[in-house]
């Protein structure tokens, strides 16, 4: 059997690591326990888990600069060792309202996630060119640059011009995310405020 001693490390060494694992075991099973989505899974009868199953399994937060996971350790340091989102990883309890699927890892894009800004362009560009112009997001994003400013189509041009204000290599490098533009805001439909006071 593999010793968990280091190389060298003396009795008492030894044990105070072993009670800082401990006491961080402890936490990540504490945290997972007070999560929402845990709580309604372990209530529901109909599901398979149980407080023993999270206590033996802990769901945690695998957390990098611009993302996290959320899974078992293994599992998420697993599937994140080929992510580039920034610094990371650290392992962190879950959070109280952190989204939970035990038999999937979730990941979840920060605000600052180069990932996340690049998704949240191509689909407002998608928005904006309207069912007519959205398939040059997916062409820009299948081609090189000099291939899809070489195919365009002249009224394909002429959309971009018109109503992205901008060239088709700048539409290219903004759709690849080498470029990052303000882009209109979608308009918000608000209720209207009645004054419900009544007639003198």
């Amino acid at each position: 059997m593999r010793s968990l001693r280091f190389l060298g490390e003396s009795d008492e060494d030894f044990r105070r690591r072993a009670e800082r694992v401990a006491r961080i075991a402890r936490l990540l099973v504490e945290r997972c326990l007070q999560n929402r989505a845990v709580q309604e899974m372990i209530a529901d009868p109909s599901l398979a888990y149980t407080e023993d199953f999270f206590r033996r399994s802990p769901v945690v937060r695998v957390e990098f600069e611009q993302a996290f996971a959320v899974g078992g350790i293994g599992e998420c340091l697993d599937a994140t060792k080929n992510k580039h989102w920034g610094e990371g990883p650290w392992i962190m309890p879950l959070g109280a309202d952190d989204p939970v699927a035990p038999d999937r890892i979730l990941y979840v894009y920060k605000a600052n996630s180069l990932y996340n800004r690049r998704f949240v362009q191509r689909r407002r560009l998608k928005e904006l060119l309207g069912r007519s112009h959205r398939k040059l997001v997916g062409n820009a994003m299948s081609v090189r640059k000099r291939d899809f400013v070489g195919e365009l189509l002249d009224d394909e041009v002429r959309a971009i011009r018109r109503i992205l204000h901008l060239e088709p290599g700048a539409f290219w490098q903004a759709v690849r995310g080498k470029r990052f533009i303000d882009l209109p805001q979608r308009h918000v439909q608000r209720e209207l405020q009645f004054d419900g006071g009544s007639e003198d």
